[in-house]
């Protein structure tokens, strides 16, 4: 693997992934940033194995390949680069993956390519455009009628179709109950009679994420 990309174009994928990495329990392969290199993008890939991150950015691939380094060191590192052009060159007789930029040179250690796990493709058929904004808004009012036990129903929004084009999303905690009710065509056709469940740890990733850009939106 060997690439040129500019790191204002990645730092902010790095950081979304390196927040679901587990910081010190679960496996080790929970802690790695995967770096895959292929067709003008790289993609960065991580997971804490029940929630996953992919993120795709546009670079000079000279040589495709994939690497796997300890998230929160790689994201580390290149947060205290400046901002400009780096150089990821993987030497895998080494076993380490070289990181330039100028006169800078750095190296860190891969991981076994074996543990790399095929992650989730995004359903496209049948996705539902939405905002961003909006589904950050919509958990902000709901968020504090989540319950913590994150196996509990009541640590889960509920999102249900009711009426023609009406959707209801509700909380409750047992002791509070948080209730918003819109209107979204599109997205009450995709939505099953009973609704879908989000659990609270999703929800504080996804409040992470979000921001004014259009977002897809699908269920398995």
């Amino acid at each position: 693997m060997f690439l040129k990309v500019y790191t204002a174009d990645i730092i902010e994928g790095l950081q979304k992934a390196a927040n679901i990495l587990p910081q010190r329990t679960g496996a080790a392969y929970l802690r790695v940033i995967w770096l895959k290199a292929e067709n003008g993008n790289l993609e960065i890939l991580a997971t804490d194995s029940s929630l996953e991150f992919r993120g795709k950015y546009s670079a000079e691939i000279l040589e495709p390949g994939l690497a796997g380094v300890n998230g929160r060191s790689f994201v580390e590192l290149l947060r205290r680069l400046p901002e400009g052009q780096i150089s990821l060159r993987l030497d895998p007789g080494q076993s380490v993956l070289h990181i330039e930029q100028g006169r800078r040179k750095y190296k860190l250690p891969i991981n076994d390519p074996s543990w790399f796990q095929n992650f989730s493709d995004f359903p496209e058929a049948g996705a539902v455009l939405w905002s961003g904004d909006y589904l950050q808004e919509l958990i902000e009012k709901i968020y504090y009628c989540l319950g913590d036990e994150s196996t509990d129903a009541i640590s889960c929004l509920i999102m249900k179709p009711v009426g023609e084009g009406k959707i209801e999303a509700a909380g409750m905690n047992g002791h509070q109950f948080a209730l918003v009710d819109f209107v979204h065509d599109d997205l009450h056709g995709l939505l099953p009679d009973a609704g879908i469940l989000i659990q609270k740890k999703y929800l504080s990733e996804l409040k992470k994420w979000l921001g004014s850009d259009e977002i897809n939106f699908n269920h398995d």
